[in-house]
């Protein structure tokens, strides 16, 4: 079913929310109070990555700046779904390495509120991957151009 009326422009609150959330906080990670150091060590700490080929460094790099630029993209509209999609991944691993940990039951019934954030980044990423960016986006204004050249 095809978005109509107001549907079309619902995704916009959430690109702006969730865009400026995940903008802000690779903000932090790359430039604010606490140092990328510290961010790196983060990663190191939940063993992450998972392989050998890729340093903590890299992986912190990706993490911060996909934030940053994904969250600026959102916002705006442009490859929404792509820049969602990269997000929800970050989220997700998050929430498995970092909130859940290796105990994963005694986790959810400890400490729900802890990873809330992430879980609600998680729905809203996966929210834009699955409906797009809406009428109100650079993308929408692409396709429109695109279907009228058609």
């Amino acid at each position: 079913m095809a978005m109509t009326g107001l549907s079309r422009v619902a995704p916009l609150p959430l690109r702006i929310g969730a865009g400026a959330a995940l903008a802000y906080h690779g903000y932090q990670k790359l430039f604010g109070a606490g140092s990328f150091d510290d961010f790196v060590s983060q990663i190191q700490a939940l063993a992450l990555p998972l392989t050998e080929s890729v340093s903590p460094t890299v992986l912190a790099h990706v993490a911060a700046w996909s934030a940053l630029a994904g969250g600026a993209l959102i916002v705006l509209g442009f490859v929404t779904r792509l820049a969602a999609f990269v997000n929800a991944v970050s989220a997700l691993v998050v929430i498995w390495k970092f909130h859940l940990g290796s105990d994963v039951f005694t986790k959810l019934q400890e400490n729900f509120s802890g990873y809330q954030p992430s879980l609600l980044m998680l729905a809203a990423t996966l929210s834009l991957v699955f409906m797009g960016a809406g009428a109100l986006s650079i993308d929408s204004l692409l396709l429109t151009k695109k279907h009228k050249a058609a």
